[in-house]
């Protein structure tokens, strides 16, 4: 057994039993778990044939720690928030799908959608009543930008196998296998790793700048098309949103960034880019393929207004699109509402603007409270915004659906709202904020 494998045992063992007194140690290791996937890693494979699932584990005792810990924890007098119900409800949606149209991905295999919207649902749960306070919310900043720098460097390392078609594939959890979902998050990130340096000191900032550069060095070996557009519109956002007098100092960034995202980038790159905006008869088979399979997906939708039930995509647009038809939607839209029907993508929509609505509340109101509160909240919020228009653009071209990340993008909106919430009563000395 190698000595990383024994110091992850040992890390392991203590987030367990700190996450049983601060649940918020629970959160950061899953996270941290979640982008570094220990088993998959060579100094894992010792510990693989185990067994053990060492991201439920750590759920578990997080779920303990929030318990033994639930007088202490600042939720607020809601139990749940609005977005929080859409949440459940959106899961439930999904069993419901699976009651009337049986899944047809096999149970016990780790790939069902309701089994994995579960889990993904109670850790979201977990998350939304543990980060609470600013101080919270920047040491859930920080999981982030460690994330990062390790899925960057894995990158900057990673063999010449892990290129499929020359892009990078294989690094980090198992949701980072494809490529797309791999780009989508860490494109989503980079907003969270710009703030984080313009909060911090010279540590920090000399952390956030190594994150920035292995992240964007990353993004490019992905080559992924739905991470371009996805990147393009977080830069817009980015710009458009920014505070009046960080205008100029966040354009000169986005400019640093390209320059550099330009210089890391090589022929092939342009030429899968350029992919993106040929005309109709010039595009390789794959785009036309994704959109002949998005017109039949609005057939499937016309015969089947509910949905064909979750999981059952792949097999469901054979009856429409025939050869032309493949085994991912290409699109979280077209498969939300190809596998759960209307109503799962009005309430999937719901979210997305709920989330949105939920950050324009806490910028705007966080400017009446004192530092730092007033900043962390103000661009925390600002980086959410940021990250969740970059997932809600590469899902256009990309399937996260039942990715788990991008949905913690959905759910921080309430962290920063209750966060929001406790900063008042800390700046007015009342003891609110607190669970009935």
């Amino acid at each position: 057994m190698s000595v990383k494998t024994v110091l992850f045992l040992f890390l392991f063992v203590v987030a367990c039993g700190g996450a049983v007194h601060a649940p918020l140690v629970g959160i950061v290791a899953y996270i941290l778990h979640y982008e570094i996937s220990p088993e998959t890693q060579w100094w894992g494979q010792n510990i693989a044939h185990w067994g053990v699932r060492f991201s439920f584990i750590l759920a578990a005792f997080t779920a303990v720690g929030i318990a033994l810990n639930h007088s202490r924890l600042r939720y607020g007098k809601k139990i749940l928030a609005s977005q929080e119900w859409l949440l459940i409800g959106f899961v439930a949606l999904i069993w419901l799908s699976h009651a009337i149209w049986a899944t047809e991905v096999k149970f016990g295999e780790g790939d069902h959608p309701g089994f994995k919207m579960t889990k993904v649902l109670i850790f979201v749960l977990m998350l939304t009543h543990v980060i609470t306070t600013t101080k919270h919310v920047k040491v859930l900043f920080w999981a982030f930008v460690v994330g990062t720098i390790f899925l960057g460097y894995q990158a900057y390392t990673a063999n010449p196998h892990m290129f499929v078609t020359g892009q990078l594939n294989g690094i980090g959890g198992p949701d980072f296998r494809n490529s797309n979902s791999l780009a989508a998050y860490l494109v989503a990130c980079l907003p969270i790793i710009a703030v984080q340096f313009i909060m911090s000191g010279r540590i920090g900032k000399a952390v956030c700048l190594v994150a920035g550069v292995l992240t964007v060095n990353t993004i490019v070996l992905t080559r992924s098309r739905s991470g371009m557009v996805g990147l393009a519109a977080g830069a817009i956002v980015a710009l458009l949103a920014a505070p009046k007098q960080y205008r100029k100092t966040i354009l000169v960034g986005l400019i640093i960034v390209a320059i550099g995202g330009y210089a890391l980038t090589d022929p092939g790159y342009w030429e899968r880019a350029e992919t993106i905006t040929v005309k109709e008869g010039e595009r390789g088979g794959s785009i036309e393929g994704r959109i002949d399979m998005w017109k039949a997906s609005v057939e499937m939708l016309r015969d089947r207004p509910f949905g064909v039930g979750a999981g059952n995509f792949p097999s469901a647009i054979k009856g429409y699109a025939g050869d032309r038809s493949a085994r991912d939607a290409h699109s979280t839209f077209v498969r939300c509402y190809s596998e759960l029907g209307i109503q799962g993508l009005i309430v999937y929509l719901l979210l997305i603007l709920g989330s949105m609505r939920i950050l324009w509340q806490v910028h705007k109101e966080s400017k009446s409270l004192p530092k730092p509160a007033r900043d962390v909240l103000g661009w925390s919020s600002y980086a959410v915004a940021v990250g969740l228009t970059v997932i809600v653009f590469c899902g256009l071209t990309s399937t996260n659906l039942y990715v788990e990340g991008p949905w913690w993008f959905l759910a921080m909106p309430v962290c920063l709202a209750r966060a929001l919430e406790n900063a008042r009563a800390d700046a007015s000395g009342k003891p609110t904020g607190l669970k009935e």
